[in-house]
């Protein structure tokens, strides 16, 4: 006999759907069955299946999905701030990882997770070396995540051939989604650090995988101007020339773009991670997320690492990045608070290539959801007659530490801001014993 899959009944909510129809139930229900939704709509006690858990006075929307970010990176949070990006990366960021091992890594990894569950982040894509370490906090918490090693051309602390190892990865995970929560892929780093043989190796696996490819493109003015120097094209083209767009590419910041990088993009249906908090800290300059979006590319968001952000709050950078692009173009209705809300959630699912299974609350997607309290100060008033209220609410008046539950998979991973399953007391012990260790072996 197969064995029967778990059921439950979340009641008495107000559900925000974010799908196609923009669907929006003030008095709400959303049946679970295993780890799918198999009901949502308004409350009918005449359907209601399996064990029922009241959710009256909160918000349900699906779970946020963070496009951009380096796990790994957390115990370097805060040791070197206020400076541009090249000389923070050669001067402060790749000396002091030097020093990490895969066990800091793990250590590092779970901290990050720890913020991203406690912050409604129920997806992440991930790029850092040391992938097993990423994987074994990612199994721990729970959360939904596409892990992808970076590659450079030079050997890493982890190893003297990234790509060899990121292939050993991704053979091990691929295939084992919905066992492990993990998707895995390449992150070949940015066109500074790999060789045009170094792209065109991990292209040829990521296309022979079916995987994604995430790397850095175009993030600073000196990164295209080394590039047209070098290989006297933009990265995108230099990418473009690899192979790298044969596969399903996501590349982060995007900054410095022109319209024929961004027509690669749309003739190849890549998308773009924008870090607008990360890119404003190291002074790397503003995207032109108008120009993205005239040439239909999709536009995700991501914090990047918390070495260079230094927070995982995915709301808290939604808000900040939004205001800077209406002040930057003087126009107050570009993007408003519905089409920024997508970013987080359908747009970030459809730039990981998981749009068919996240991003919006419908039957037979998984069941990954976040709930917020509408009795909060910062939810009050809340209109229930006018969904784009709620909206609003979300994208200018909230932050993660508003989230009350995150579930993925149907599986509940945190409770009314309590985690579930992972410890979070030790956690943070073992971050911080990690990065004092880190600090006076960088001789800091």
């Amino acid at each position: 006999m197969p064995e029967e899959k778990a059921c439950y009944t979340l009641t008495g909510a107000a559900i925000l759907t974010l799908d196609q129809d923009r669907s929006f139930f003030p008095d709400g229900m959303l049946i679970v069955e295993g780890d799918r939704i198999c009901y949502v709509g308004a409350l009918d006690r005449e359907r209601i299946r399996g064990g029922t858990i009241s959710m009256t006075g909160k918000l349900i929307l699906p779970g946020l999905v963070n496009t951009h970010a380096h796990s790994g990176s957390s115990l370097f949070k805060s040791l070197a701030d206020d400076l541009f990006l090249m000389d923070w990366l050669e001067h402060y960021m790749w000396p002091a990882e030097k020093f990490q091992t895969a066990q800091f890594s793990q250590i590092a990894s779970a901290l990050t997770h720890l913020e991203f569950l406690k912050n409604g982040i129920t997806t992440h894509a991930d790029m850092w070396i040391y992938g097993e370490s990423t994987a074994a906090a990612a199994l721990q918490s729970g959360l939904r995540s596409v892990i992808c090693p970076t590659v450079f051309s030079r050997p890493s602390t982890e190893t003297d051939d990234p790509l060899a190892r990121a292939a050993a990865f991704v053979e091990k995970y691929r295939g084992r989604e919905n066992e492990t929560r993990i998707y895995p892929g390449f992150a070949p780093h940015a066109v500074y650090t790999c060789t045009q043989e170094t792209l065109r190796e991990t292209a040829a696996l990521a296309k022979r995988y079916g995987v994604l490819l995430h790397t850095h493109i175009s993030e600073t003015r000196e990164e295209n101007r080394a590039c047209q120097e070098r290989l006297h094209c933009s990265p995108t083209q230099a990418m473009q020339d690899a192979g790298c767009f044969e596969t399903h590419v996501l590349a982060a910041h995007c900054v410095h773009m022109r319209p024929q990088d961004y027509d690669i993009f749309a003739e190849n249906s890549a998308a773009v991670s924008y870090n607008p908090v990360s890119n404003m800290k190291l002074c790397s300059g503003v995207m032109d997320m108008t120009l993205a979006r005239s040439k239909q590319v999709c536009v995700s968001i991501g914090t990047d690492g918390s070495q260079s952000n230094n927070s995982l709050d995915l709301l808290r950078d939604l808000k900040s990045g939004i205001l800077l692009q209406k002040v930057h173009l003087e126009n107050p209705s570009f993007l408003p608070a519905e089409e920024a809300l997508r970013m987080a959630v359908i747009d970030g699912a459809t730039a990981l290539g998981l749009q068919h299974e996240i991003g919006s609350l419908e039957i037979g997607k998984k069941a990954d959801l976040i709930t917020f309290d509408l009795n909060s100060p910062e939810f009050t008033p809340a209109h229930m007659e006018r969904p784009e209220n709620l909206h609003s609410l979300i994208v200018y008046s909230a932050c993660g530490s508003n989230v009350c539950d995150v579930f993925v998979d149907g599986e509940w991973l945190m409770k009314d801001r309590i985690p579930l399953r992972v410890d979070e007391t030790q956690i943070l012990k073992e971050a911080r014993q990690a990065a004092a260790v880190q600090l006076r072996s960088n001789g800091l």
